[in-house]
């Protein structure tokens, strides 16, 4: 008898020595730069876990993963937009109030105003902001103004280098939000004409325009623009290939992306994914890694007052005749 209580003791050893080592797995998708190696690795020691990450180098690359779907994920950090699409299609799950401690703790700072789809901090966890500037090779930069203002961009008297190699998004929208926001008008659901201002600013923005298809890298390497309108998180990748780049945020006000994390609807983990996430809440001071993002407990940045900037959305409603107007107007 004894002998078989022994040979069945050394059956089950690999198994229970298996089931000793074993340690859940937390899946994330996230940009690069988000958060510091030394911060993931406090996580797995406090919570006898792995943390495997997989990184996006930028945003535009997040529209193939999201196309092959997220069952392999657990959580996902991105910034807000994709996150509310995904919200919307009820991809992610709801956080518990364990994870959302200080949700209620608003309007210490100016940047830490939440969406109308996340107002209770249920939807995903917000914590870093990513500032819309503009980058420009430095040795091709003449301008006599001190304060950085949109305006650089429409000025080929102020720099003449720029002209008609400016770089900002190829979509009439995403121009004429620019627009009304260096121009400071406001377009909501009731409005049916352009500004005249800001239809002015959007001609000369026009005339300064590059229509690029290939990756930024290679635009200002090969020459093709001078500078870009872009997120600053995306200036830091550009940088490392581009090494005469600056970046720049308009003193008065720009637009704002806010990154956040949710948990996916289909994951296996949801108790260590809702921990992660207090982890973060916790831990949000100290999580910036080579400064790619801000944090929120920011009030001025290279001297513009946070208090003015815009949360960024690529969905505010543009009336129908405003459209028509667009339309017609890339077609002059």
């Amino acid at each position: 008898m004894s002998q078989f209580f022994i040979f069945a003791i050394i059956l089950l050893f690999p198994f229970i020595a298996h089931s000793a080592t074993y340690k859940p797995t937390l899946n994330i998708l996230a940009p690069i730069g988000v958060m510091s190696p030394k911060i993931i690795s406090q996580f797995e020691e406090d919570n006898q876990c792995n943390v495997r990450i997989e990184f996006v180098g930028s945003r535009y690359e997040y529209e193939s993963r999201l196309r092959a779907g997220l069952r392999n994920y657990d959580l996902v950090i991105s910034d807000e937009r994709i996150l509310q699409r995904l919200f919307l299609q009820r991809q992610l799950r709801s956080l518990n109030e364990d994870a959302t401690f200080s949700a209620n703790v608003t309007g210490k700072y100016p940047l830490q105003v939440k969406s109308r789809l996340n107002s209770d901090g249920r939807s995903y966890f917000t914590f870093l902001a990513d500032p819309m500037g503009i980058a420009y090779i430095k040795k091709n930069f003449i301008s006599k103004q001190t304060q950085p203002s949109w305006d650089w961009i429409i000025s080929p008297d102020e720099i003449p280098y720029w002209r008609q190699r400016i770089y900002v998004s190829n979509f009439p929208k995403h121009q004429l939000l620019l627009a009304l926001l260096a121009t400071g008008k406001e377009i909501t659901t009731a409005s049916w004409f352009i500004p005249e201002p800001t239809l002015k600013w959007l001609q000369n923005l026009k005339l300064q325009s590059a229509n690029i298809e290939y990756p930024l890298e290679l635009a200002f390497l090969g020459n093709k623009i001078e500078a870009a309108v872009i997120f600053r998180s995306d200036y830091l990748r550009l940088k490392k290939v581009v090494p005469d780049l600056k970046f720049v945020v308009p003193t008065k006000v720009t637009y704002y992306d806010r990154i956040g994390i949710a948990i996916v609807s289909d994951t296996v983990q949801e108790a260590l994914a809702q921990n992660f996430i207090k982890f973060l809440n916790i831990k949000k001071d100290s999580l910036i890694v080579n400064e790619n993002y801000l944090s929120y407990n920011v009030l001025n940045y290279e001297g513009s007052a946070t208090k003015n900037w815009v949360p960024y959305d690529d969905d505010i409603p543009i009336p129908r005749r405003i459209e028509n107007i667009l339309n017609d107007f890339y077609k002059k």
